[in-house]
């Protein structure tokens, strides 16, 4: 079959326009989805820099109120005269204002005197603590620190009792033969409390235990999130993890709960926790995925123990990126119905000739 001049030229200026349009949606695409993925990514390390400050101001809260307190007369003429009756009084208050999980008295030689939420257990030596040691030497402390549970049962049984987290399975976890987690992380931090001349009578320690405890992770929330939410759904979150566990977090599970006791994926697991270097991708948490920011959490001694965690919801960044691509399609397809119009126009006119 013989084909026109003029079919022929329409059929030239019609693959010429829609090879053209393919490649310009190829291109952007790729250029939307690369800008709002890059966009994304900065504003949660910006987030996790607020994270960071939220979790280090409460840390610097803590530290305070054990300073000011160690410097308190009454402590030092408690520990003098060994009068356990004097130091009650003088720390019942300063729990009830602070909050604080756990306060113990330690002497010179770093034998436990008083510890408020367990005052029958005493005179067991606490040399061993990092932050004893050290508030022994006349150095202040404050940090986080990974508690056993045997450690955390001296303080109190219903602090032990609150630190225990079951296990729960999620997809794309690493796997843990882990079913229950004893262990405890906290807030802590430790003054020595010094007499007129200068000589090191004691230590004042407390903090608080994060497991179960959602202030900070809240308040990271409400700060950077501001409580907004995309189809019911929070569009921000914030965990505190023990290792890949998580132990303090605003994430949910199907049912709604916090997703306390689950765990990282494993590609976060092995950045964060086993190379110890940030973690800025998408990554799968719970149940959906999100763009993330994961950073180490060290304790006073530099190791390892655990994560900080601040999430943006991807579903609705992928909204964004399908209504602009859609739009872009929109304004395409018209271009190359006008750039066909036109093509037919001059093939009519060149064929005419």
């Amino acid at each position: 079959m013989k084909i026109s001049t003029k079919t022929r030229l329409a059929l030239i200026f019609l693959a010429v326009a829609c090879f053209m349009g393919v490649v310009t949606s190829l291109i952007v695409n790729s250029l939307i989805s690369n800008q709002i993925v890059f966009e994304a990514q900065e504003r949660v390390k910006e987030d996790l820099n607020t994270a960071r400050y939220v979790y280090t101001s409460k840390m610097r809260d803590i530290d305070r109120t054990i300073r000011w307190t160690a410097i308190k007369h009454g402590l030092e003429k408690g520990l003098k005269e060994k009068s356990i009756s004097a130091i009650r009084n003088e720390l019942e208050g300063l729990m009830v204002e602070e909050g604080l999980d756990f306060l113990t008295l330690v002497d010179r030689n770093g034998v436990a005197v008083f510890r408020f939420h367990n005052p029958p257990v005493s005179g067991d030596s606490m040399l061993h603590d990092p932050f004893i040691k050290m508030a022994l030497e006349k150095k202040e402390i404050s940090g986080t620190q990974v508690l056993s549970g045997d450690e955390l049962s001296k303080e109190g049984r219903r602090l032990a009792q609150k630190a225990i987290i079951q296990s729960i399975s999620v997809s794309k976890e690493k796997p843990s033969r882990k079913i229950e987690e004893t262990s405890g992380m906290v807030l802590k931090a430790a003054s020595p409390i010094i007499d007129f001349n200068g000589n090191v009578l004691g230590v004042l320690t407390g903090g608080v235990l994060l497991n179960r405890n959602f202030e900070i992770v809240d308040q990271i929330k409400n700060i950077v999130f501001k409580d907004a939410k995309y189809k019911g759904k929070e569009i921000g979150t914030a965990t505190i993890f023990l290792g890949d566990l998580r132990i303090s977090t605003n994430v949910v599970d199907q049912q709604g709960n916090r997703a306390v006791g689950t765990r990282a994926s494993r590609e976060v697991y092995e950045r964060v926790l086993g190379k110890g270097l940030p973690w800025t991708q998408r990554a799968f948490v719970v149940n959906d995925w999100y763009i993330t920011a994961y950073e180490p959490i060290r304790d006073v001694e530099d190791k390892i123990v655990g994560m900080l965690y601040v999430g943006l919801l991807e579903s609705k960044y992928a909204l964004m990126k399908e209504k602009l691509i859609l739009l872009f399609f929109f304004f395409s397809m018209s271009g190359m119905l006008i750039a066909l119009t036109v093509s037919f126009f001059l093939s009519w006119k060149i064929a005419k000739r």
